[in-house]
């Protein structure tokens, strides 16, 4: 198998990462929406993280699979390509900053948060600089590496959206047992 087959075969499976991972999102939403009290903004923000990058990343892979298509040299798709991912992460960057809500936040998270921020910022500028052909010379491994990350923010997402109801709910049940119960619970 040469390396653009090989490449190819990344950006499809890309494609299914994110519309499975949009698909699970979409019915976990659905099946925590039939309680509407539950619902916060963090869950809103999550899943529109979840939805809107993933989307995103299925629909950038296809898009430079069409451009390899049309006989675009690999290097000049790569570049359109890591552009557009760059343009599009910005806009995720704003968008989530404008939504973030750290007030009833721990510090961890919030610490936690600040970090994915930079590793997206760090994404936009990998990607700008494989877009100018700048340290990198328009290849693949760097615009693959920002679906990497793109992937983890939503798994990142996905992992809270599905278990912050749930300890929720732990945490909601062991308040009503006297302190005596929950402390030989522990043991």
């Amino acid at each position: 198998m040469d390396k653009l087959s090989g490449q190819i075969d990344q950006l499809l499976h890309i494609i299914e990462i994110a519309i499975v991972l949009a698909g699970f999102a979409a019915m976990v939403a659905t099946f925590q929406s039939r309680k509407v009290e539950t619902i916060t903004r963090g869950h809103v923000v999550s899943l529109a993280m979840i939805v809107y990058i993933s989307l995103f990343s299925a629909l950038l892979s296809a898009f430079s699979l069409a451009l390899l298509n049309f006989h675009l040299k690999p290097g000049y798709v790569w570049s359109i390509s890591s552009a557009l991912m760059g343009v599009a992460t910005t806009g995720f960057i704003v968008y989530l900053w404008k939504k973030r809500h750290f007030k009833f936040v721990s510090t961890i998270m919030r610490l936690t948060y600040y970090g994915l921020f930079g590793i997206a910022c760090f994404v936009v500028i990998i990607s700008a600089l494989n877009a100018a052909g700048i340290f990198f010379e328009r290849e693949f491994g760097p615009y693959f590496m920002a679906y990497i990350c793109n992937i983890f923010f939503v798994g990142f997402a996905f992992a809270r959206l599905l278990m912050r109801p749930l300890w929720k709910s732990v945490e909601k049940k062991e308040a009503k047992q006297p302190h005596s119960e929950r402390l030989r619970r522990r043991r």
